[in-house]
This record gives structure tokens, C-alpha cells and sequence, in this order.
């Protein structure tokens, strides 16, 4: 299994959704070897704001990372023909059990998910436009 440090993300062009004391941002991002949205959601985690989650909903190889920015873990493939519209439905549903899965705060706010429904609908109207 590999196990790396990634380097900050670009949020240059990023939609930005706050979520209590956490952000959602939505990014389209060009790799070496590939492309395609990138959704972040940074946090506080042990007193400090870190990106928690990357969601990398890329054309050859989706997949996301958990605690990118503190933990060694390894990359999860996503196994869907549609992984940006399956991420946005996993935060919506999810949230909660993905922030416990990368050893971060639940600090959400009570009326989360509706705030993360908005957030999704802005980044699908966005991800439209690349299409």
C-alpha cells in the first residue's frame, strides 16, 4: 500500500460552501496522468484547520483520501461510472461517518445536511459548465 504527503491544494477558481467550522471546495484539477473535480473538505482537527478529506472524482482513476493532510492512509478507490454525482451523494448521507473514518472532529452544525444539499447543488451547476 503507498502512503504519501500531498502538497496544499490550488483553490484558485474553487467554489466554497462553509459548513459550520468546516469548508466544502469544489476544484477542477489537472494531474499528470489525468483530470477532473476535486472536492476538499477542510476542518479543524486538534486545534488546527486541515484538509480532511479530498475527493479526486477524476476520468481514468477516481478515488479519495481520508485525513489527507495528517494521516498516512491509502488512497480508496471510488467504483462508480459517475464519481462526482456518488461523492455528492455520500456527503449528503455521510458526512458524519467520513469525518469519524479520517480521526476528525464532528463539529457539524445541527442543520448540516441541508447546508451540504446546498453546497452540492452549486458544485453540480458548476461541474455542468465543464462539461
Amino acid at each position: 500500500m503507498v502512503t504519501r504527503r500531498f502538497n496544499p491544494p490550488d483553490l484558485t477558481n474553487a467554489i466554497r460552501q462553509s459548513l459550520g467550522s468546516y469548508e466544502l471546495a469544489l476544484v477542477y484539477r489537472y494531474i499528470t496522468n489525468d483530470k477532473g473535480p476535486t472536492v476538499h473538505l477542510f476542518g479543524p482537527v486538534s486545534g488546527e484547520i486541515c484538509e480532511i478529506i479530498r475527493f479526486d472524482c477524476f476520468e481514468n482513476e477516481p478515488h479519495f483520501h481520508l485525513g489527507i493532510s495528517y494521516l498516512d492512509k491509502p488512497i480508496v478507490n471510488i467504483e462508480s461510472s459517475e464519481p462526482l454525482s456518488w461523492v455528492l451523494n455520500e456527503l449528503e448521507e455521510h458526512l458524519p461517518n467520513y469525518l469519524e473514518r479520517s480521526n476528525a472532529n464532528n463539529e457539524l452544525p445541527e442543520d448540516w445536511r441541508s447546508v451540504v444539499r446546498q453546497a452540492t447543488q452549486s458544485f453540480k451547476a458548476k461541474a455542468a459548465s465543464w462539461q
